[in-house]
């Protein structure tokens, strides 16, 4: 089935992983403890996905959140009141710091030109990432390219949970095979996005030759494709869309 939709996680695939790590270490600022804790959610969360997150949106997913870091920490106090809090503590020390963390940005060379080229044959580009995207598509010049943009936590849950792959489905009306989801991870994009029937491509900067891209091939065969740079990814673009 032709591909309608490409799909592209953000953090690490539209830019180094590197940059992704060193911003992100200005939200361990109050507390580092707190952050901790916060990294251990979203491992959890990964590995659980048989628990259900209620409801499921991302209303759902912040409380869920903020009642599992109120849980590993104190006990005392009103449970509603220790929530909320908890929720104040998190939108102040990674959300309200991510907005401004992630508002300058460099690509990946020819990131845009891969953008402009997928628009040239008709196919819509969709963003997905497991962090809020806010300003993330403009930093990186391809806004405009740009026809769906989501967070995962707007599902309930994180990659490589099935349902953020199925709202992007739902939200743009098109079956999963018709879908290439673009990604840096093998679990999360890669065993995610073949698991619900989408066409899969790694960005690997590692990759850059056959050898190299071979033993990537047998460490992650749920990918279809693996390329190490975008002017790489154009040249398979035409392939990929059939």
């Amino acid at each position: 089935m032709k591909i309608k939709v490409v799909c592209f996680d953000i953090d690490g695939t539209l830019y180094p992983k590197w940059v992704t790590d060193w911003k992100l270490m200005r939200s361990f600022f109050p507390s580092p403890l707190l952050a901790l804790r916060y990294q251990r959610f979203r491992s959890y969360i990964r590995s659980h996905d048989e628990e259900h997150t209620v409801p499921e949106n991302e209303e759902g997913f912040r409380a869920r959140q903020a009642n599992w870091l109120c849980n590993i920490g104190s006990s005392q106090g009103d449970a509603d009141d220790r929530i909320r809090h908890m929720s104040e503590r998190v939108e102040r020390q990674f959300y309200a710091c991510w907005r401004r963390a992630f508002s300058k940005l460099r690509p990946y060379p020819f990131v845009r030109e891969a953008f402009e080229q997928l628009r040239e044959q008709g196919v819509t580009i969709a963003a997905l990432s497991d962090f809020p995207v806010e300003r993330k598509l403009k930093a990186l010049g391809v806004e405009d390219l740009v026809d769906y943009a989501a967070c995962t936590e707007q599902s309930g849950y994180l990659k490589p949970h099935p349902a953020p792959f199925h709202m992007v489905c739902n939200d743009l009306q098109v079956e999963p095979s018709e879908v290439l989801y673009v990604g840096d991870s093998c679990r999360k994009d890669m065993v995610g996005a073949s698991h619900v029937g989408m066409r899969t491509a790694l960005m690997d900067p590692s990759a850059s030759s056959e050898k190299r891209k071979d033993r990537r091939f047998k460490a992650c065969p749920q990918a279809n494709t693996i390329f190490s740079d975008y002017r790489e990814f154009m040249e398979h673009i035409p392939k990929m869309l059939q």
